[in-house]
């Protein structure tokens, strides 16, 4: 008995540790492991597209070449769009920010008259606008070493899509027991293709009406605001919070404190609905995630990866549950990722 603990304890050890190396290798090496995953996430999204293509009888390399096309130009319209937009906001940047102090001030001067002493003036006097101005140029030299492996994501994700056919086959004769493995990929994929089509089609929603939103009340650059709502929302629980952020703040500067709450009340409506209502009644329980670990992996994916790692933080850790439900050593552990309307919790 006592030799099988011993045995069952230095597997856990040797377990962690190997866990730890390959966390570490990771972390060193993300400038390389991000492009890949970016192309992983792109061959599982255009599979679908390019697999109905070929339904229609036209060939599959044909097939991938329009439909990434059809991406790329997508991608190149959107940056086009707001590129202009960024480049003027940047612009009239600096004018904000004196605006914003001045707001400020006034709101001490208000407090003060109330007998609620608030210092805003340390806080502008410590505040370094070059600062901001490094912290994104670091964002952007950020994206930009992303970018720069443009060509190759898009090579690596039209072998994967030419692989895509015959892999199935391959890994029926590779490894161990088949049918449940691959009956666990395939319910990745069809979990995976649905919070991604889900969750992009609620973000649009999302989006739009934010973009309306400002649009109606007048508030500048909404077209940028808008798509920050867009790509935040892929981004749990904290992303609809941080973009709201810029469009009150450029209502504030606009408009004033009643129009800035008004537009905070905006986004209060529309995130609350969608995420509290919309939302969860559209996706349901397929996620199969609990929201504590949802919470929990956009921290740690986001410290291993970066941002795209808080974008992909779902999916990777859907991946994980699923990997482990697979195996009867880690079918327990699973639990622990799952949500709290598993029938075992009952």
């Amino acid at each position: 008995m006592r030799d099988n603990q011993t045995t069952h304890v230095r597997h856990t050890f040797q377990g962690l540790a190997a866990l730890i190396i390959i966390i570490t290798g990771i972390k060193l090496g993300s400038s390389l492991v991000v492009p890949l995953l970016l192309s992983v996430l792109l061959a599982l999204v255009a599979n679908p597209l390019v697999s109905m293509l070929a339904r229609l009888h036209i060939p599959r390399l044909l097939g991938i070449v329009l439909t990434l096309t059809a991406f790329v130009f997508f991608a190149l319209f959107l940056l086009g769009n707001v590129a202009g937009t960024v480049q003027e906001f940047t612009t009239a940047l600096p004018g904000y920010l004196k605006q914003l102090t001045e707001t400020f001030q006034q709101a001490q001067v208000y407090l003060a008259e109330k007998n609620i002493q608030v210092d805003f003036n340390t806080i502008f006097e410590s505040f370094d606008p070059s600062a901001l101005v490094g912290l994104l140029t670091n964002m952007i030299g950020k994206l930009g070493t992303t970018m720069s492996f443009t060509l190759l994501i898009l090579i690596a994700t039209v072998f994967m899509l030419l692989e895509a056919p015959v892999l199935p086959g391959k890994l029926r004769v590779a490894i161990a027991s088949p049918d449940h493995d691959l009956q666990s990929m395939y319910s990745f994929l069809k979990s995976f293709n649905r919070y991604v089509a889900l969750k992009t089609l609620i973000s649009m929603i999302t989006g739009l009406l934010v973009g309306t939103m400002l649009w109606i009340k007048g508030v500048n650059f909404y077209v940028l605001w808008g798509l920050v709502a867009f790509l935040f929302n892929f981004i749990p629980n904290v992303g609809s919070i941080v973009a709201a952020i810029p469009g009150v703040l450029m209502t504030l500067l606009q408009f004033g404190y009643a129009d800035a709450s008004l537009i905070m009340a905006g986004y209060i409506a529309i995130n609350v609905s969608i995420g509290n209502i919309i939302e969860p009644n559209v996706m349901g329980q397929g996620l199969g995630l609990s929201p504590l670990v949802v919470f929990l992996s956009l921290i740690f994916w986001g410290w291993l990866l970066g941002p795209v790692g808080m974008i992909l933080s779902v999916p990777l850790t859907m991946f994980i549950k699923i990997m482990m439900e697979s195996s009867k050593h880690w079918e327990n552990a699973a639990i622990l990722l799952g949500s709290n309307n598993n029938p075992k919790l009952q």
